[in-house]
């Protein structure tokens, strides 16, 4: 099918069929991720980010492109998870502020607005890392910017920004360390192409269960990769997380709180930076959405109060996060004390939980 144009409507069959298509891989997405921290969440982060948008995105449902993108934006904003999670947020925001205004997109408007979502994403980052989901958005925009320039098909331009996608994913291991030495592809890189995916099928007037994409499951063959029976997280140990616990908020601005202070982005990203990594923050409207790794979250709470009150607290211990996934593949496979050791995760405690009947033992095991 030829498209010259995209309205609210196909963008809406877009999005939720991307969003499907992310919906069915989470565990494959949440298996390679490594980065920022082994905690195997990107996968779940970004379809819970996603999913949050898509339920914004229906209840506004309109034929006015830029209303749809707007309210997608702010769903994905108000729902943003974990790192990955929050830069999806902003790529999608980025193209919605640059649609606002249009009912309706030609291949050059879809590919700026591509681009804009990418330099959105690089600027809410407080370093940005190559080699990640920030490289493979980059880098299919700019594919898709150059394709636009001679073709008027929609459908021909996203096949070039998939296609590039995919290229750039495969070589996310030469970029970024990590991915190299357990020998996958970037998480949230591999979660972008599967929304793409979905795209693209629209735009073919099929669905994603009736295209072939092979091609996208991109995994790089280091012959280097240990315990091949284990998830790619046990070649990192937990005690290699600097900063444990991953802590996200929003602060809303308008709130009457007694001495609240006046808000400066630049001046709240430096102070706050002081206590973490993996830094995010968006001020949007009357709202900024904060994301940081950090060994301090009730010190990063208390500094954001005294600028509104906080809303959506979500405080997640990666080392937790990261030794369960070792300590349930472990019983999983069955692994010896041996192994168990070289992995680095003795234990001098154990805790058993008995339940009585499958239900209750399926509580125990969540």
């Amino acid at each position: 099918m030829n498209y010259h144009k995209i309205d609210g409507q196909l963008f809406l069959q877009m999005v939720l069929e991307g969003a499907k298509n992310l919906n069915q891989h989470v565990k494959d997405v949440d298996a390679l991720n490594v980065f920022p921290v082994p905690d195997g969440d990107t996968g779940t982060n970004m379809n819970l980010s996603l999913t949050s948008g898509v339920n914004e995105l229906k209840k506004k449902n309109s034929n006015h492109l830029g209303k749809n993108a707007d309210a997608l934006a702010k769903g994905l904003l108000m729902g943003a998870r974990g790192n990955s999670g929050v830069i999806l947020s902003q790529l999608f925001r980025g193209f919605s502020k640059y649609v606002n205004s249009l009912a309706e997109i030609d291949s050059m408007q879809f590919a700026e607005a591509l681009k804009q979502g990418v330099d959105t994403a690089y600027k809410a980052v407080m370093k940005p890392v190559e080699g990640t989901i920030l490289t493979v958005s980059r880098e299919a925009a700019e594919e898709g910017l150059r394709v636009a320039k001679k073709e008027k098909d929609i459908l021909t331009v996203m096949e070039a920004v998939l296609e590039k996608g995919r290229l750039s994913l495969a070589k996310t291991p030469e970029l970024l360390p990590i991915l190299k030495e357990v020998g996958v592809v970037d998480a949230g890189g591999q979660g972008l192409l599967y929304i793409y995916e979905g795209f693209l099928a629209v735009l073919k007037g099929e669905t994603v269960s009736t295209i072939d994409f092979a091609e996208s499951q991109v995994k790089s063959q280091s012959e280097e990769v240990t315990f091949e029976h284990l998830p790619v997280q046990a070649q990192i140990s937990t005690e290699d997380i600097e900063f444990g616990y991953c802590t996200e908020f929003i602060i809303s601005l308008k709130e009457e709180i007694v001495n609240t202070q006046s808000f400066n982005e630049t001046d709240f990203r430096e102070n706050i930076s002081k206590y973490g990594d993996s830094l995010l923050v968006i001020a949007d409207d009357e709202i900024v959405k904060v994301h940081i790794h950090t060994e301090q979250p009730g010190t990063v709470l208390n500094l954001a109060m005294e600028f509104g009150s906080l809303h959506k607290i979500k405080i997640d211990n990666m080392r937790e996060q990261h030794s369960h996934i070792l300590l349930e593949e472990n019983g999983n496979n069955e692994i010896d004390a041996q192994e168990v050791e070289v992995i680095g995760q003795p234990q001098p405690y154990g805790i058993i939980a008995v339940g009585l009947g499958d239900g209750v033992s399926e509580i125990f095991k969540s």
